[in-house]
C-alpha cells in the first residue's frame, strides 16, 4: 500500500484500471483516469456542500 501512495504513476495505473478497465497504459488513458478521478471528487464535493447548506438552511 505504501507503494501506491508514494508513487504518483502507481495510482493512475490504479485509477486506469478502475474507470478505463478495456483500455491500454498509455499516457493519453492515464491523463484521462486521473481527469475523471478528479472530476468525480470535485462533484462529491459540490453535493456535499449542497447537503450540508440543505441540512442548515432547509429548503428554500
Amino acid at each position: 500500500m505504501r507503494a501506491i501512495n508514494n508513487n504518483f504513476i502507481e495510482q493512475a495505473l490504479t485509477l486506469r484500471r478502475h474507470y478505463l478497465p478495456h483500455e491500454p497504459d498509455d499516457i493519453d488513458n492515464l491523463a484521462r483516469a486521473v481527469w475523471l478521478d478528479n472530476s468525480n471528487w470535485e462533484k462529491m464535493r459540490i453535493a456535499v456542500a449542497n447537503g450540508i447548506a440543505l441540512a442548515f438552511n432547509g429548503d428554500a
